[in-house]
């Protein structure tokens, strides 16, 4: 049995540092969106047998057949599928799940990832050179991503940042923020904007003081999360969130909580979405 774990650390990591070695990739399943994304970019998805609940773009990847929540996997599932190898995210599990899976031999592994623009690249090489097709991937991210990763690289990141701040939606009433070392975190720092939730790690919930303290001047919220909190307006108009400067210009950006958060080849494109969008919201 052979389980890797490719940590990116801080630095863009090359083709070379993730070698294909000897891995059965005829027979794919899938425990993370972006891994699933990133199969699709690089024309390989026919490899793939089965994949997790996020992984719902492109829209053919929902007629696949499911093996759970990445971090929920069904292993009588996995197994029933017969796959060679299984790729997953770094929130894969349970370890049990995993610790079954082990038993019966099957090859998986685990990336965990950085939330940059040189980690989506790291991943999309990384999987390429997993499964053989490191020349193929080079050819499509100058293709398919050379524009936008020439347009991240002419962001400002150093003068007048919107403050901005991530929030998932409500859980429980409560704005539930995109603190430090986060997806979100991530999101604003390569749309060369200021992360207002800097006083805590991870997602967190956010009270009416420390939303009153933060007092973002843009509210950025994946689509589900302002669908689920009745609208705009509705979610807005929270208590904790109305007398914010956001809250009280309007200044709400929805968008695709995938694309947005799942750091594949989408949230490049949405990084200079979101850009475009604070910059030109800020003038």
């Amino acid at each position: 049995m052979r389980y890797i774990v490719l940590l990116f650390g801080i630095f863009a990591v090359d083709a070379f540092a993730c070698e294909r070695g000897d891995y059965d990739t005829d027979r794919i399943a899938v425990a993370g969106g972006s891994i699933t994304e990133i199969l699709y970019f690089l024309g390989e998805q026919d490899r793939i047998v089965a994949v997790d609940t996020t992984s719902n773009y492109p829209a053919e990847a929902l007629e696949l057949p499911s093996v759970g929540y990445v971090r929920a996997l069904s292993a009588e599932g996995l197994i029933s599928l017969n796959p060679t190898l299984i790729i997953g995210e770094d929130d894969m599990g349970p370890p049990v799940v995993l610790d079954q899976i082990a038993a019966t031999g099957i090859d998986h592994i685990r990336l965990e990832e950085i939330h940059t623009a040189d980690g989506i690249l790291a991943k999309i090489r990384c999987i390429a050179a997993i499964i053989g097709v490191s020349d193929k991937a080079e050819r499509r991210i100058e293709e398919q991503l050379g524009d936008t990763l020439r347009a991240l690289a002419a962001i400002d990141h150093d003068a007048n940042k919107p403050r901005a701040g991530v929030i998932l939606g409500l859980r429980d009433g409560v704005p539930l923020g995109a603190g430090l070392d986060t997806s979100g975190a991530g999101l604003l720092a390569m749309a060369g904007a200021e992360n207002v939730f800097v006083d805590f790690d991870g997602w967190k919930p956010v009270s009416l003081e420390g939303m009153i303290k933060s007092n973002p001047r843009f509210v950025v919220v994946p689509q589900r999360g302002v669908d689920s909190a009745g609208g705009k307006d509705e979610l807005l108009s929270h208590p904790a969130l109305k007398l914010t400067e956001a809250a009280q210009t309007g200044a709400l950006v929805s968008l695709d909580g995938m694309a947005m958060l799942g750091f594949g080849p989408r949230t490049l494109e949405i990084a200079v979405e979101l850009a475009d969008t604070l910059n030109a919201d800020s003038n």
